[in-house]
């Protein structure tokens, strides 16, 4: 039960709708760190919940330039579209550390969905859940400047974390494509905001101030 508990999505619901998603559940396969978790044309249909691990979920542009599109942690979930419809994943996701991760069949849930009203509740909380930091994520891009834009990304990963001393997710240039800045101009705001003495960084180490 893991696996399910882990999750915001399912953390909610009743032990005993808990014990049947088990029964629909493949539970904990691993990937080493730099594996493809899903790519196009792999035929899975379905949600991926991350037990362990770190993951990202990118798109390649025609030129074959990625284009990062979320960054998945221990609990997140992805793909809850893919059990309401048949759908062939057009993007990537990829270990960003060792993972273990759960996955629940598009047919399976079907079936456990007509049975639950509790689950089809949770279900959209969630999509509510995304859609605000979908949003949260477009403001960043369209209102404020570089060095705002990346003071605001911080505080949402240490409000996240529940730390005021954590490590960056990512590299510097996956993390300047995410907030849509360059890696040249995201590096400059970067030591702006520690002369300023907002941040202190230690390699990959950050301490908000």
């Amino acid at each position: 039960m893991d696996c399910i508990s882990r999750s915001p999505l399912f953390a909610p619901l009743s032990p005993t709708i808990k014990t049947k998603l088990i029964t629909v559940t493949h539970h904990r396969k691993f990937f080493q760190k730099g594996q493809l978790i899903r790519q196009p044309l792999d035929h899975q249909e379905g949600m991926l919940i991350l037990d362990e691990g770190t993951a990202k979920v990118y798109a390649l542009a025609d030129n074959g330039k990625e284009k990062i599109i979320d960054l998945l942690h221990t609990g997140d979930v992805v793909g809850q579209r893919w059990l309401f419809a048949p759908h062939e994943n057009q993007g990537y996701i990829q270990a960003t550390s060792d993972a273990w991760v759960c996955s629940i069949q598009y047919a399976d849930f079907q079936q456990l969905l007509g049975e639950s009203a509790n689950l089809s509740l949770a279900m959209i909380n969630n999509f509510g859940n995304q859609l605000i930091e979908v949003e949260k994520n477009q403001m960043r891009r369209d209102l404020l400047d570089a060095k705002d834009r990346l003071m605001a990304y911080l505080r949402d990963v240490a409000v996240e974390s529940g730390q005021v001393v954590f490590e960056l997710p990512l590299k510097k240039k996956e993390l300047a494509n995410i907030l849509g800045i360059t890696p040249e101009t995201f590096s400059r705001q970067f030591k702006q905001l520690a002369l300023e003495g907002k941040i202190i960084v230690n390699n990959r180490q950050i301490t908000m101030c």
